[in-house]
Formats: C-alpha cells, structure tokens, sequence
C-alpha cells in the first residue's frame, strides 16, 4: 500500500469515527429524554396505585410492595473515566459486536415496554371510565 492510500484509509476511518460519535450523542439525548419521561410516568402510576387504598391496612401493603420494586430498580449510570484503551482492531471488533448486540436487545426491549404502556394505558382508561361512571 502506498502512504497516500493509507492516508487516505486513516482519514476515512477517522470520518467514520466522528460519524459514530455524533450518532452517539443523539442516541444519548434520546435515551437522557426516555429515562425522564420513564421516571416521571412511574412515578405518577406509583401515586395512582395509592388512589386503591381503601384503607390503612392496605395503603401499607401497596406501600409495602412498592419498596420492594424501588429497591430493585437500577441505578442511573454513574460516569466512570475511562482506563486504558486497547487500540487494536480486534478489540475495536469486539467492542462494536457487543454494541451491535446490546443495540438488538435493547429494541427487544423496547417493543416489551411499547406493550407494557398500552396495557397500563387500557387500564388507566377503564379505571377514568370507571371513576367518571361514579360522578
């Protein structure tokens, strides 16, 4: 290979690169946006649930039920500096493998938490029906 044409291989690698970056940080704005409706969404279904309390005792079983699900929730990703990098082109392989493979995944999970909302607005629109039936 010639030094022009490895020049020119490094230049598209590096374009490539600079791609994927801004492809990452408007993925990281979409995930930022999702996690805060997903968190403001729970968090009023959490106060819904607590409407179904017809009395103490089970205001402290929903109470009870729900510390268990809070206490089960995932941490928001903390930043961790980066530590050595491996720059070889095996490792870059891999890496984009198990990206590729978190992506498929993710979007699997993605179309459960599609259903998930329409089951949970089904009932939020009964549960309306319900209480603008008794008014």
């Amino acid at each position: 290979m010639s030094a022009s044409s490895n020049t020119e291989k490094s230049k598209r690698i590096e374009q490539t690169f600079d791609e994927f970056n801004e492809s990452w940080l408007v993925y990281w704005n979409a995930y930022i946006d999702l996690q805060n409706q997903l968190y403001e969404s729970l968090k009023t279904a959490r106060e819904v649930t607590w409407l179904g309390a017809t009395d103490s005792a089970k205001m402290s079983e929903i109470n009870a039920a729900q510390r268990q699900l809070f206490a089960t929730m995932p941490r928001r990703l903390d930043y961790v500096p980066l530590g050595q990098i491996n720059r070889s082109m095996d490792y870059a392989l891999s890496k984009i493998n198990e990206l590729l493979a978190a992506l498929f995944s993710e979007k699997e999970k993605c179309k459960r938490l599609e259903d998930a909302i329409d089951i949970l607005t089904d009932k939020a629109n009964k549960t309306k029906q319900e209480l603008q039936s008794e008014s």
